[in-house]
């Protein structure tokens, strides 16, 4: 984490990544979502967090209770952060780094958003708090 000074206020805000590989968001309110989401392939591979360049061109925002997402030519991308997933059926299985991890996908709408953004495949997967 690195720490960004706010002229505003007195205290720094810390810099933290909800996206992995996306750009880092200094906002209080981001820490409690940090290294949430992430982007899975068509085999089932966490993407790695350099591997994605385009997601640097990202800006993102917390807004109320949903994360903004916006990118050079597409319409922007609002999820909802707090929803609580209660459904055994909304889990799958990724490998993240040679190991199996229970994520949460995100759903068509981002999916294809990303993979339209970036060109590739991809579905937009949620860990746990």
């Amino acid at each position: 984490m690195s720490l960004v000074s706010d002229m505003s206020n007195s205290q720094p805000q810390t810099a933290v990544t909800l996206l992995q590989g996306g750009p880092a968001l200094a906002d209080v309110k981001a820490v409690a979502c940090t290294g949430r989401w992430v982007l899975g392939n068509e085999q089932g591979q966490v993407v790695a967090a350099g591997a994605l360049p385009a997601l640097a061109e990202l800006t993102l925002e917390l807004r109320f209770a949903q994360l903004v997402l916006r990118a050079p030519g597409m319409l922007r991308l609002d999820l909802e952060i707090n929803v609580i997933e209660d459904d055994p059926d909304s889990f799958s299985v990724w490998q993240e780094h040679g190991q199996p991890v229970q994520l949460v996908d995100e759903g068509d709408l981002p999916a294809q958003w990303f993979s339209s953004y970036v060109g590739q495949p991809l579905r937009l997967l949620k860990r746990l708090p």
